[in-house]
């Protein structure tokens, strides 16, 4: 029962920090072709876009991980992956194939800007689990 708790706590860190890092791949990808205006707005959509993608993606995981898995550097290494994967993922729903092109935007940043975010989110958990006496 520990670990179900667990994993619902997590959506809250889950929801800040990949919602900022999509903020932040509109940042560094957006500022070439000066789309960040509506910072807010965009804030907000992501804020929603990772509402929904927790319950898909790292809610299981999370789970097997919290039970399954001891060790911090595995956990650091499976969260820190899962990321960088959904990266690619998040980039092609935020920019279109032809908007990519034309402002030459990498992919590889948002494999590293969601990387970073799952390696939070990997110490993050782990604070969670030593701390919160209930998880």
């Amino acid at each position: 029962m520990k670990t179900f708790y667990h994993s619902f706590i997590m959506w809250i860190p889950f929801g800040l920090l990949f919602s900022f890092a999509a903020f932040g791949l509109d940042i560094v990808e957006g500022n070439k072709n000066i789309t960040s205006a509506y910072a807010l707005i965009y804030l907000f959509i992501a804020a929603s876009f990772t509402f929904i993608l927790y319950p898909i993606s790292f809610l299981p995981l999370t789970f097997v991980v919290s039970k399954f898995v001891e060790s911090l550097l595995f956990r650091v290494v499976i969260f820190t992956f899962s990321s960088g994967v959904i990266g690619p993922f998040a980039f092609k729903k935020i920019y279109d194939f032809l908007f990519i092109e034309e402002y030459n935007l990498s992919i590889i940043t948002s494999i590293l800007i969601f990387g970073i975010a799952g390696l939070l989110y990997a110490l993050v958990e782990n604070s969670f689990k030593k701390n919160i006496k209930f998880v």
